[in-house]
Order: C-alpha cells, then structure tokens, then sequence
C-alpha cells in the first residue's frame, strides 16, 4: 500500500454531518412503522419460509411466501457464523449470483445476476441507490465494502425496473443496516487478527431510548494482500498488494408524534486498493474509491395507519481516483480521477385497503422520484468530461390476497430522462398457496431497462467518439418456481426450484466505425438470450445438524452468434453445513463450486512483450474452495471465532490473469452486549 487511512483521516465535515444525524435525524425501525420500504429494518423475523419479512421486493414489508419471485435473505447471524468480511464473502454463495473479483479484497469485483451484464444489477444501501454514475457503464463495485454496519443483505433475482427504474435488469441487491434496539444502549465490537498481516476492528452501537431509535458503526479493516498477478507469468515481481477499509455509518429515528416520524442515514467509506492489470504486475499502482451517502425526511402515518406517508431527500458522492506513481512496467503512466454525485428526492404514499371476503390484504403505493446525475471525469485515456442529467419517475404498485389462496402483485413505472425520453416498465405476479402440502407456487413476468450513461453517450478520446443519440437496454424475463416443506420439527426438509428466461435487446457496445483511424463509439447493437434454472434443498437430520445445497445452471449467450457470454459459468454450486454439537460451538462448512466458463485468456507470456500473451476469448478451467469458520460462545455476550478461507488452497483465476485468494486465517473476539 502506498498510504494507510485511519479513522483519525474522516473530513472533518463527514463527522458533524455523521453526529448530527446519528443524534436526531430519522431512520425506520422496525417497531414504529407498519410499512416499511427501503428504509432499515434491522428486526425483521427470521426462520422459514412463512415467518421471513423482506423489504426489497415490494419497497413495503412483505412475507417471502407471498413475494412471486426468488427472494435470498443474508441475515446477520450467517454474517458472523461464517466469518464473512466483505460484501463479496456474503455474496460468494448465493444461488443465481456470479461474484468475479480482479484480485484481493478491494479490487473490481462484477456480480452477474442470473447471467445478465455485471451492469444489470442494482446495488441499493437501505434502498438508496449507489450505482456509480461516473464509471463507463454505471456499475457498482461491490469489492469496495464491507458487512459490519448491516442488519441483512436481500437478494431479489429477476427484472425489477418497475420497482427501482434503471439497472434492475438482472436483480437487487440491498445492504441493510442495523438499527434500534429493545434496551437504551446496546453496544458491539469485533476484532480479529490474521495472515498476512490483516486486521478487523468494529464499533459500535443500536439502541432505543424514550422517542429515539438509533445505531452507529465504525470499522477499520486492512490486510497486506497477496500479488494479484498469477506466478505463472514471468513477469511478475512478486509484490502483495493489499488494501484497507475505513467506514462510518450511523441511522436514527425521532418519532415527533403519534403521527409523524422524522427519519436520518448517513454512511461514509473509503477504500484504498494496491492494483494490477491482467497478468501485468504494477508496483505503486493505487486506487482510492470513496463515497459518502445521506438521507433525511418524515415519514407520516395518517388515518389510524390506513396512509403512509414518506418524504425524503439526499445525496450519494462518489469520488475515485486511480494513480499510477512509478511503476517500471509501464512506460507512460496514466493516472485518473472521477466523481459522481446523484442528488434523490422521493414521495411515496401506502394505502393499506385491507379488504373481506374474496380480497384481503389489499394495498396500494404510489410515488415520485426525481434525481440528477452529476459526474465529472479526467485524466485517463479519455478527453475530460462534464455532464448532468435529471430524471424523474412516477410508479404503482399494488398487491392482495384472493379467496385467501392466491396472492397476486403488480407494478408500472414511467421514467423519464432528460437526453433520451421515456422508459416504461411493468411487472406481474402470482404465487399460489399450497399449505395442505407445505408448499406454494409461484410465476412472474417482468420488463425492465438499464439507461445509457452520461460516459457512454458523451464520454470522447483519440479512439471513441460520442453517441448522445444511445436508447436504453430493454428486458424481458419470466420465471417459475415452487417451494415445499414435506418435512418440519426436529427432522426437517426443505426443497424448491426456479426456471428463468430473460431476453435483452439493444445491448450498448463499442464499435469500430473507422478503419484507418480505428475509431469507435458505443452503439445498440447487441442482444442476449438466458435462461436457466436453480434448485436447493436444506436438510435437518436431527436438532445439532443442518445441510443446504444450492445448483445453479445458467445459459447465457450472445443471441447474434449463439456464443456464451464472457464469465458466467453455465454450472454452479454451494453447500453449508452447520454443526452444533454442544450449546456453545457452532462449526460451519461451505463449499464452492465454479465450474468451466469462457473467459478473456492469457497465455503464460507478458501481454505487452513481444508477441504478447492475448489468446482471445476460450474456456478457463472451474475451481472448488472449502471455508471453515468457528464460534465458541464464552457467556451470552462474548464470542471467540476462527476462520479458515480456502481450506487446500486451490489455485484459481477468476477472472483469468488474476489470482484468486490462497489459503488464509483469522482469529477474533465478537462482543454483544
């Protein structure tokens, strides 16, 4: 690492900002609302099927037996059962989920939703939006964070810009955090050593006392890494490139009244990453990626809780910056910067109809969202670039239970862009309720878009040449899926199955439109075709031992050529097993499973010597990795936990020319007080 950054380095500005909304300013809980949307629900109810409440896939608290699409929820529990980090740890095994990250903790990491783009998929932190408007394709990075502040990661797969607009093509993904609590003052820490040299410190608190629910966290985490670049290349200088995690984030909720709540979240991070290219090692090479997220507002309950009103306004500033320094394989360093600032306001109103006889649970939402988009971009090989955009939306969405069997759900979205017009979007749902048989099932058929970025349509250089006349990347899918309990008590047995299709037309991609010049711009020409299934089943033998096996199989091609897209292995798999054989010990097990998938490959050669090391596109072989993780509860508020990644230190490369992790441990103390 070229520098370190401590929590002492927070902007002076970040931490009045960050007090004064930890002290005062609103976040949900729980407790005092009866429809939740994106806001925090740190206490939702965990368990099976008909007791889990998820907030993601309907923007309002809903049982996952009712939502018509696949749903996973990452509770704070499994968190730190198995010794997750990273919001790539905790996304790593979830079904229909392709996680690829450029080296350690930190680098650019994809996630690949049920075969989509790594662009296709939304990241919201409490249901505020992070996709980084400033990178090329609008993406979010998930390598930057880590799981400390959060309640529950959910997990919703399937098309869901009627819900959320753009980038919800493939699915959402929503980091939740913590907040409120049964006593006044509810303190944690967590601290941890392990190999090469890394290190885990969190702090923190949630609480609620006379009007004020609250919670705040911060976290330091660091590691020395190990060199990015596989030794198979002989020009690797075998130098580690670590990393390190800094992170503050508070949320609180001040109830004013019976009938108003005044609700606040601020969260700030910053991460600094030692880089490589592919199979290219670079010593002094940096990148910073910080951002900085509020949100503030009221929420009203009117009519005896028939209305819910909420309101709220904020900001998300991404800042970047990638600096080369001296580096003695590259011989003309290029340093960049980037920032994005998205400026968001919401109204939303909930009518809970309720209903008798045929329909029940009746509810409707309609709401406003208006945000712009900012970004600023330099340096690089690209031209500087300045531009804006506003857009504003206006959805619906509705949902009831029919002759107390069939729930059914729908949701229509208009967004309207300032450079390039309308986007309509629409879904539909139904999930039947079989519980003579301890079982539902489920269908749903949805549109959705991703727009063009500001850097896809205005974004200039020697080589590309702007397209402001780009229209969004347009969606199909439909799944069906079932889910069944033959088995519950002290031997229980869970299984259940989805099949998906998704077609996407006028994917953006650069062309070569001069041949002389080889100059090029971003153009719609692309389509894809997907469709695949995934299946579990979660096995209870007796009350110490729980088994859950996930398959994923996944057909993704370009459907011009019939060739499979770059980095989504057709067969995945996953399992847990969780063993706790006396009341203190808790041992978990999972394996991982990557099978073959075609890549970008590079030959054991330096890719810019002589000849070069580029093979094109081909098939890289799968990889398996086995984590262990330990707890052993000393009393009831302290924990002593181990970790051991990748047990047989398998060597893999995903992507290929970038090393996957080795064998690591960690060793710490967890307090919950």
């Amino acid at each position: 690492m070229t520098s370190k950054r401590h929590f002492c380095a927070l902007r002076v500005s970040h931490w009045a900002l960050a007090v004064a909304m930890a002290c005062g300013v609103a976040g949900p809980s729980l407790a005092q609302s009866q429809n939740t949307a994106d806001p925090a629900e740190s206490n939702l109810a965990e368990g099976d099927l008909a007791e889990t409440v998820v907030v993601t896939a309907t923007r309002n608290k809903a049982k996952l037996e009712e939502v018509p699409s696949r749903v996973d929820v990452i509770t704070r529990k499994e968190m730190e059962d198995r010794g997750y980090v990273t919001t790539v740890d905790a996304l790593a095994t979830t079904p229909g989920i392709t996680v690829v990250q450029s080296g350690g903790a930190g680098a650019i990491t994809s996630v690949f939703s049920r075969g989509t783009n790594s662009k296709h998929t939304l990241a919201l932190f409490d249901g505020i939006r992070l996709n980084d408007a400033s990178t090329p394709n609008g993406q979010y990075n998930f390598g930057q964070d880590t799981v400390a502040s959060l309640s529950r990661i959910e997990v919703v797969r399937g098309a869901a810009s009627s819900i959320y607009g753009s980038d919800a093509i493939g699915g959402v993904i929503n980091f939740i955090p913590r907040v409120g609590g049964e006593r006044s003052f509810e303190p944690f820490f967590e601290a941890s050593i392990g190999s090469r040299e890394t290190y885990n410190l969190i702090m923190g608190a949630t609480g609620s006392v006379s009007d004020i629910s609250y919670a705040f966290t911060g976290e330091h985490f660091e590691t020395g890494g190990f060199n990015n670049v596989p030794a198979r290349f002989p020009n690797t200088l075998d130098e580690d490139d670590g990393s390190s995690f800094d992170a503050f984030t508070g949320i609180a909720d001040v109830t004013l009244s019976e009938e108003a709540v005044l609700r606040g979240l601020v969260r700030w991070r910053d991460t600094e990453t030692d880089i490589d290219d592919a199979a290219l090692d670079r010593i002094a090479r940096s990148a910073d990626d910080e951002y900085f997220v509020w949100r503030v507002g009221p929420r009203l309950t009117l009519f005896e809780g028939l209305l819910n009103v909420d309101l709220n306004g904020g900001q998300v500033r991404n800042q970047r910056s990638d600096n080369d320094g001296v580096d003695v394989n590259q011989a003309f360093p290029v340093s960049s910067g980037a920032e994005g600032v998205r400026s968001f306001a919401n109204w939303r109103n909930t009518l809970d109809i309720g209903g008798d006889g045929l329909w029940t649970d009746m509810q409707v939402t309609a709401g406003l969202e208006w945000q712009n988009e900012d970004i600023e971009t330099s340096g690089g090989y690209s031209d500087p670039l300045s531009e804006d955009e506003d857009n504003l939306a206006v959805y619906a969405l509705a949902r009831g239970r029919l002759a107390d069997r069939v729930d059914l759900s729908a949701s229509a979205r208009r967004d309207d862009t300032e450079s390039f017009g309308t986007a309509d979007t629409w879904n539909v749902g139904a999930v039947l309720d079989l519980n003579e048989i301890s079982g539902r099932l489920y269908a749903s058929y949805g549109t959705s878009f991703k727009a063009p970025t500001l850097n896809e349509r205005f974004a200039t250089s020697y080589y590309t040449l702007p397209n402001p006349d780009l229209v969004p990347e347009e969606g199909e899918s439909w799944e069906v899926g079932a889910d069944f309990t033959p088995l519950s008590g002290d031997v229980a047995l869970a299984v259940g199955a989805t099949y998906f299709n998704s077609q996407i037309e006028n994917l953006i991609e650069y062309r070569t439109i001069d041949f002389i010049t080889f100059q090029g711009q971003n153009q719609n020409v692309g389509v894809a075709e997907i469709d695949g299934y995934e299946a579990y089943a979660e096995f209870s033998p007796i009350d110490m031992l729980t088994l859950r096996v996930d398959y994923t199989y996944t057909d993704a091609r370009n459907a011009l050529t019939g060739e499979r897209l770059l980095r989504r292995p057709p067969h995945m798999w996953s399992a847990t097993v969780e063993f706790n054989p006396i009341e203190p010990l808790l041992l978990t097990l999972t394996y991982l499973s990557r099978g073959d998938r075609v890549d970008v490959l590079y030959g054991n050669t330096n890719p810019w010597g002589l000849g070069g090391g580029y093979l094109g596109n081909g098939w890289t072989e799968g990889y398996e990795v086995v984590n262990l993780a330990g707890r052993y509860a000393v009393s009831e508020e302290i924990s002593l936990f181990a970790t051991v990644n990748n047990m047989f230190d398998e060597n893999c490369e995903d992507p290929n020319a970038y090393q996957g992790a080795p064998r690591s441990y960690a060793v710490g103390v967890r307090g919950n007080f």
